[in-house]
């Protein structure tokens, strides 16, 4: 067998863990997705109810034996608002991870006194602020 054949194997048995792999991942993302939305509707409904007792009790019981409590998941608001950057700012297009949460959070950001602190730390961070 070449060196080639046996890349190609390889790639082959790779191929195949990572598809064994994402249908897992999958799987567990819907089974928790639906206990989430179970854990959901229990409390919703439980709690209309009123009286029953049960309040901050676990309310479900997965098929895997493992009591699970109620728990809200909150998720942030959805931001409506974004302001632009400042005249000085470029496109962003070349800039790492750091400086992209910085320019994020500074067009998210409501408060003019501290967005415009956080774009002097953009400034600062991608070197824009250095005298050239």
């Amino acid at each position: 067998m070449t060196a080639a054949e046996r890349a190609a194997v390889l790639d082959d048995r790779l191929r195949r863990g990572y598809e064994t792999f994402d249908g897992f991942i999958l799987s567990e993302r819907e089974r928790a997705q639906s206990e989430s939305n179970a854990a959901g509707s229990v409390a919703i409904g439980g709690s209309a109810g009123g009286g029953g007792g049960n309040e901050g009790q676990p309310q479900t019981l997965p098929a895997s034996g493992v009591v699970v409590a109620s728990q809200q998941v909150s998720t942030p608001p959805a931001r409506t608002e974004s302001f632009p950057p400042p005249e000085d700012i470029p496109s962003g297009r070349d800039d790492d991870v750091v400086a992209r949460q910085l320019r994020e959070a500074a067009t998210n950001e409501p408060d003019p006194e501290l967005r415009e602190a956080l774009w002097d730390e953009y400034r600062n961070y991608t070197g824009l602020g250095e005298p050239q």
